[in-house]
């Protein structure tokens, strides 16, 4: 599962309970929490360069270089050369991004999947029900059952779909009445990105558009740089559609899926209109003269940024060809 922590460190038998790390146990573990930290940004932010990491967690671009570059041979993270207008016809820039092998070693949920699947099977009473035994890994290499054509031809297995939707239940019946209790969106939208990185999914926020002179183009990215099902959502898209879904629930707004790692992206995104829902309810408070005051200032919170909470990123609409 997705961590962020740094690696434990185990003690021997022998060791004395009050013995002090020496100076080179000290700085292993300086070293594996810098590293921790430069992969957890490149997840986040990638595309990012290492001058850009540099500047994030104040330590020389050399510095984090070595960490990339040890990554790389590891095949945790990988260069992703990017051209920027600005710099004319130059020589592209080296960004990094996690790579395959990366979002492999933060680990998956199918031990919680194959949960979901059995008690389906059992609440069901099928007569097909797989042994008490099934493992993870079972449930991951079953091939799709029989398929259903949907009303846009996609075939979709209705199995995959209660799965999913059986899946996801957890969380959102968790967090449900916790999210809909802040009436701001961009602040929901940043709770929602802090649970789903505590739930393993790495969830951010980048703002996009927030120059605009339009308040209709403000808009929130909310990102899950790691997906613990990315396999079976792979050969189930119904599992992103499903947890789209949740998502427009949980915030309480219509949003839109940019992209998905199941899809190839290297990030999973996910556009919430915060300015089309400020610019409503502007509209609405308008029209609505005789509502208390104390009902119109809950409404203009909608879309003002916080100030507060998790870490935004700004960019602009031409950026975001380029994190996709």
């Amino acid at each position: 599962m997705y961590s962020s922590g740094a690696a434990s460190t185990v003690r021997s038998g022998s060791e004395e309970p009050d013995r002090q790390p020496d100076r080179g146990e000290t700085s292993r573990e300086t070293e594996q929490s810098t590293r921790e930290r430069v992969l957890q940004l490149v997840v986040e932010e990638g595309p990012i360069s290492a001058a850009a990491l540099g500047r994030r967690l104040s330590i020389t671009a050399a510095a984090v270089r070595r960490h990339l570059d040890a990554m790389t041979q590891e095949g945790i993270v990988e260069v992703k050369q990017v051209s920027s207008r600005s710099r004319g016809a130059g020589r592209p820039s080296r960004r990094y991004v996690i790579s395959q092998r990366g979002q492999d070693a933060f680990g998956d949920d199918y031990l919680a999947l194959a949960r979901s699947a059995l008690k389906l099977l059992v609440g069901s009473g099928s007569g097909d029900a797989q042994p008490a035994d099934t493992t993870a890994a079972d449930v991951r290499n079953t091939p799709p059952g029989p398929a259903e054509d949907h009303a846009d031809g996609a075939a979709v297995d209705p199995g995959a779909r209660r799965l999913a939707e059986a899946y996801f239940a957890d969380f959102e019946a968790t967090h449900a009445e916790k999210l809909h209790a802040v009436a701001d969106l961009d602040e929901r939208t940043e709770l929602l990105a802090a649970l789903l990185a505590e739930a393993g999914f790495a969830g951010f926020t980048r703002q996009v558009g927030r120059d605009a002179p339009q308040l209709a183009m403000h808009s929130t990215q909310l990102c899950q740089g790691h997906c613990p099902i990315r396999e079976i959502a792979e050969d189930h898209p119904v599992f992103c559609e499903v947890e789209t879904e949740m998502l427009a629930r949980l915030l309480d707004v219509d949003v839109r899926r940019l992209s998905t790692q199941a899809g190839g992206a290297h990030v999973c995104t996910t556009h919430v209109p915060v300015g089309r829902e400020r610019l409503a309810a502007e509209q609405r408070e308008r029209h609505d003269s005789g509502e208390p005051a104390a009902s119109k200032d809950r409404r203009a919170g909608l879309g003002r940024l916080s100030g507060t909470g998790r870490r935004r990123i700004v960019i602009s609409p031409r950026q975001q060809e380029r994190l996709s």
